[in-house]
């Protein structure tokens, strides 16, 4: 990647059960059946864990994408997946081509980001599927009380008071 440029993150919307593989480093691939390209090294993607967390709770860096005819996604990526046989070919029922998602430097957040906080606070609505983000979401997220918790060495930022949310497990 040039350093003119900026890689484009996303927010992913991603069910509960999932999310909690990808942050123990079980799940480290995430399948879609449609998802933009180009997409540059080191984007970073915010994960929405779906109902009924409702809340951002880390995040993840792309290692790769790769879009490939779906039985070879099952051949190269199932245990990485952790998706059964049966659930993933429901998931890509009607469609010819999909998307392997590699991720690395998986991150939970010290505190989640509430939905009801991603629409007051920066207008979004979780998306069904992926959504960008803007660099104000990046910067507010990294800078902000959401920082994941090995980022400082102290449990609070110069001692401001925690957001009163939850641990993120």
């Amino acid at each position: 990647m040039k350093a003119s440029e900026t890689p484009q993150d996303f927010l992913v919307s991603i069910r509960p059960q999932y999310v909690a593989k990808i942050l123990d480093g079980q799940k480290t691939v995430e399948l879609r059946r449609r998802f933009p390209a180009p997409v540059s090294v080191g984007t970073k993607v915010y994960i929405y864990s779906t109902s009924p967390v409702r809340a951002v709770v880390g995040f993840a860096k792309i290692k790769e994408v790769q879009r490939l005819p779906i039985a070879e996604i099952w051949k190269e990526h199932a245990d990485a997946a952790c998706v059964s046989r049966r659930e993933f070919y429901d998931y890509f029922t009607g469609t010819k081509f999909g998307f392997a998602i590699l991720l690395g430097g998986v991150k939970a957040m010290r505190t989640h980001l509430t939905a009801s906080e991603l629409e007051a606070l920066f207008g979004i609505v979780p998306p069904q599927s992926y959504r960008y983000v803007t660099k104000r979401f990046n910067s507010l997220l990294d800078d902000g009380p959401f920082q994941t918790p090995h980022r400082h060495s102290h449990s609070d930022r110069a001692g401001r008071p925690e957001a009163g949310r939850g641990p993120t497990r």
